[in-house]
């Protein structure tokens, strides 16, 4: 099977870093990239190195914690470091509704969520029961944070809420399907009675925060949907609050007996961990390791 290759820009998301600062490790050679025309490509195997995770298909019996989340990787970390057997923890970047597909087909797996309930107004609890029959599970608040809307510097056509996408003058950037953002798009669109089809540029995709974000500033949409923080990283973007969402964690409830569970919660509970989250911009941390289910 063909490498995945990836852009700079995915790439930059990965990592949680600007496009520019993945040039300079590919300048440095710590991280290998392939020059294409004028064009550098870097093999997804590779990023997955650099980072120390691995893919779903690779993880054997280890533990693999699906989420794209920065935060996720310094959990990680924490566990790895305690050495609990032969037990290591691995990140996969599977967004929220394939993380919770795939903890239902697959062992050894935690899943992380930020699912938008419309009928309920209320995250991730509605969708983890539909989704997880039959299993009983424990679900673990991380942090809250801002999502929102996406426009040029200066909002030069004053989108200010959702119903602004709507408007025959305003191209979207959409979402992959199972990422959190693009879960809250559809069920806007449901709440409102339109297909998403309705949007323009509803099948106009980006599979990341930040390629959604340089989307918009190179003029590719109006508007995009996302989080506060990734915003914060792209030049030539403004940010327009639109819901406070609730990323939490999923486990089985007999993993809970098990020692590296316990310690995943452990970790999640801890003041480190809570001083790792609150050191990222935008992340509300007040109910942080708190069993919700």
């Amino acid at each position: 099977m063909d490498e995945k290759l990836l852009t700079p820009v995915e790439v930059a998301e990965m990592l949680q870093v600007k496009k520019n600062t993945v040039y300079e490790m590919i300048k440095r050679g710590d991280l290998k990239a392939t020059k294409m025309g004028k064009q550098f490509r870097i093999t997804e195997k590779d990023v997955y190195e650099y980072l120390g995770i691995i893919k779903p298909e690779e993880a054997d019996c280890n533990i693999v914690i699906c989420g794209q989340d920065i935060l996720l990787d310094a959990l990680c970390a924490m566990f790895n470091e305690m050495k609990i057997k032969n037990y290591r923890a691995y990140r996969s970047p599977l967004g929220s509704y394939n993380g919770l597909y795939e903890m239902y087909q697959h062992e050894d797996y935690i899943a992380t969520c930020h699912l938008w309930d419309s009928a309920t107004d209320t995250y991730n609890l509605p969708y983890v029961e539909r989704m997880l029959p039959g299993e009983q599970v424990a679900v673990f608040h991380l942090i809250k944070r801002w999502q929102g809307l996406y426009v040029k510097k200066g909002n030069p056509k004053n989108i200010t809420k959702f119903e602004d996408l709507l408007r025959d003058d305003v191209v979207m950037v959409n979402r992959e399907k199972g990422s959190g953002i693009r879960v809250f798009i559809d069920e806007m669109c449901k709440l409102h009675g339109i297909s998403g089809s309705q949007l323009k540029g509803y099948h106009n995709i980006a599979e990341s925060h930040l390629i959604a974000g340089a989307m918009v500033q190179r003029g590719s949409g109006d508007v995009a949907i996302g989080n506060e923080k990734t915003s914060r990283q792209i030049e030539g973007i403004d940010f327009i609050p639109l819901k406070e969402e609730s990323y939490d964690m999923v486990i089985r409830t007999e993993d809970l007996d098990k020692e590296p569970y316990q310690k995943i919660v452990e970790i999640i509970q801890s003041e480190r961990f809570r001083s790792e989250a609150e050191s990222i911009d935008g992340y509300n941390v007040t109910r942080i390791g708190k069993r919700l289910m």
